[in-house]
């Protein structure tokens, strides 16, 4: 009888092999890439190729909830304790210290101690810009913002602008900064000039504050402004590559311009103060719109709406908040 070979006696001579390790180095770094860095360090204890893949980690993402114990998860001011602290700050830093990559994509930051220990943050920005990073998010507090009840008690961040790279030469194309003051400044509008996308949650300005506060960062494709405040009046006059723009109860707002945004497609907004006027012209793309007021009209906004976007729109949503 004839014996059919079986898919067994095609791959017993591999058994044993690991293929795996046996890829390209870009290739196993990109494997890492996917891995939190707790399980990204957990890999250089496969074999001795594996040793140092993940020193070459491209993204870097360090969260408090994840570093340290449950019972520090949440922050009231002054209760954070400062082991914890300790803590957080040298497991940062050994993972720093042991990088061996030439670029970084991303760098994420999230913690529970907003202002009190300064000196921490200043050095780990320093580190990411200096790889090139592309995509910087630094949050200062852990808690729902939608839960949190006493304001007072968050000592905010202020955040150091300066240490952002400058002009052209920046690689900088992502921004997000959660709870922490942002001084506007000549320094504010040059370096953020080369920004694609910027996410300010929980901001305080600070200083001299103009409507067109955002005129600089003409390459500017999304915004996303939520529970912001220390301005009135918010002025997008032809920032010609604005295709998305968030605006969610920002305190204090009274005014919303949109005048000849013409790549603009989508635009959210949640107004919490009640005389919030919108004043839109010229925006033909637009075909994506959420917009919820207190003091309005809700047919008859619906209806001037309308008339205005883009006739072929996908979404037009337009209601009053309590």
């Amino acid at each position: 009888m004839k014996r059919v070979r079986g898919i067994s006696d095609d791959t017993s001579k591999d058994n044993g092999k690991d293929r795996i390790s046996a890829l390209p180095n870009d290739v196993l770094c990109s494997i890492v890439d996917l891995l939190s860095i707790r399980d990204a360090i957990h890999t250089s204890t496969l074999s001795r190729r594996w040793k140092n893949i993940y020193a070459h980690k491209s993204t870097l993402e360090f969260d408090w909830r994840d570093i340290i114990s449950n019972d520090a998860n949440t922050y009231t001011r002054g209760n954070v304790a400062i082991r914890n602290v300790r803590n957080f700050q040298r497991s940062i830093e050994a993972i720093l210290a042991s990088y061996l990559g030439t670029k970084l994509e991303s760098f994420k930051v999230q913690c529970c101690f907003g202002n009190e220990h300064p000196r921490y943050f200043k050095g780990w920005i320093n580190f990411a810009i200096a790889k090139g990073v592309k995509n910087l998010e630094l949050a200062f507090s852990c808690d729902e913002l939608s839960e949190r009840t006493d304001w007072r008690a968050i000592d905010y961040y202020n955040f150091p602008t300066q240490l952002l790279p400058s002009g052209e030469g920046s690689n900088l194309r992502h921004l997000s900064l959660r709870t922490c003051k942002l001084r506007l400044d000549n320094i504010f509008t040059d370096r953020f000039s080369t920004l694609t996308s910027l996410v300010l949650c929980d901001v305080k300005f600070v200083g001299r504050v103009e409507p067109s506060m955002f005129s600089s960062c003409s390459k500017l494709e999304s915004l996303t402004l939520e529970r912001c405040y220390g301005f009135e009046s918010l002025h997008f006059d032809k920032l010609d590559c604005l295709k998305m723009l968030v605006v969610r109860r920002c305190e204090g707002l009274r005014l919303i311009r949109l005048i000849s945004v013409i790549n603009l497609t989508s635009f959210h907004c949640i107004g919490d103060h009640a005389e919030l006027q919108l004043r839109l012209g010229r925006v033909p793309n637009l075909k994506d719109v959420h917009l919820m007021l207190k003091l309005i009209n809700v047919r008859s906004f619906y209806a001037w709406l309308e008339k205005l976007i883009n006739p072929h729109y996908h979404t037009l949503v337009v209601a009053k908040c309590g």
